[in-house]
């Protein structure tokens, strides 16, 4: 098979469907503005899959077509070898790639990832040209946050949980102790860049959220953390954000959960923290139980 992708700054529409299909070629159809995402896609494509690079315009309808369909003859792909990924790339990247598989008859998808599931669409032709779902398929875990995080990112560190030598914060370990057998996969102190820090990455199936653990005075720092890493240049916007406090959130912090509704983060407030110095059954369950909310997980 011969995936076509349209590259996009949001580069995990791609990953999920040449994880599920892995295809003999992947063709990757990037622009000036995503030639990067297009390179770090490269570095987990699935082994034995050949990549082969194709350069367009990121808005001209027609070159694209153009481009898209003389690579396929120049390259004596058959039709029925085809698939084409219509998620990401630029909404002109998507009609000329619709328009180019639909000249050939060719199959193509569609990852629809609302509703904290991905779910993916495969089409095809009919006889009279219209297109029809012949598949649809939720999807299950097809990543690691080491892949997702390489997909948006050059390069990260983080800890590592067993070092005794490192002294945790207390809430951040009574975080970290509470979600770790919640969540699929979770990882602590991880370090963007070397040079933006978040407390905590989380993965349950292929939803991933960062999260900060704050206390007391630190509640705006925390916002201004989840907000930057959630940037484009970071991991883009539909990275979900939590902001996990050990403080009641009364009247007197109403200006702090706007900024944090503005900025769609999840506040979840565990303040038997402060109160004890642990965290109570109920926050625990409370914890988990919004995080998984988040992550589309029960």
């Amino acid at each position: 098979m011969i995936m076509i992708s349209l590259i996009g700054e949001q580069t995990i529409p791609n990953l999920l469907p040449l994880r599920y299909q892995p295809p003999a070629v992947a063709v990757l159809v990037y622009s000036d503005l995503t030639k990067k995402a297009a390179e770090r896609l490269r570095k987990l494509l699935p082994p034995g899959c050949q990549a082969v690079d194709c350069p367009v315009s990121p808005y001209d309808i027609e070159a694209i077509r153009q481009t898209l369909v003389g690579l396929v003859r120049e390259r004596g792909w058959q039709v029925p070898e085809l698939l084409f990924n219509l998620t990401g790339g630029t909404k002109a990247m998507a009609l000329g790639a619709y328009l180019a598989a639909a000249e050939q008859r060719a199959s193509f998808l569609y990852l629809q990832s609302e509703g904290k599931q991905t779910r993916l669409y495969r089409y095809a032709f009919d006889a009279q040209g219209t297109p029809q779902v012949i598949d649809d398929s939720l999807l299950p875990g097809l990543l690691t946050i080491d892949d997702y995080l390489r997909a948006f990112v050059d390069s990260y560190i983080c800890r590592d949980p067993t070092d005794k030598q490192k002294k945790w914060d207390p809430f951040e370990q009574a975080v970290y102790e509470a979600l770790h057998p919640a969540v699929d996969e979770i990882i602590a102190d991880v370090w963007l860049m070397g040079a933006l820090e978040v407390d905590f990455v989380v993965r349950c199936v292929n939803q991933v959220a960062i999260i900060e653990a704050k206390t007391g005075p630190g509640l705006k720092k925390g916002i201004d953390q989840l907000n930057t890493a959630g940037e484009q240049r970071y991991l883009g916007t539909y990275t979900q954000k939590i902001l996990v406090s050990d403080q009641q959130w009364n009247h007197t912090r109403s200006n702090l959960r706007q900024l944090a509704e503005a900025r769609r983060i999840e506040v979840i407030e565990v303040p038997s923290f402060s109160a004890q110095g642990q965290l109570s059954a109920e926050d625990t369950a409370r914890l988990t139980q919004k995080v998984c909310a988040c992550l589309g997980k029960r």
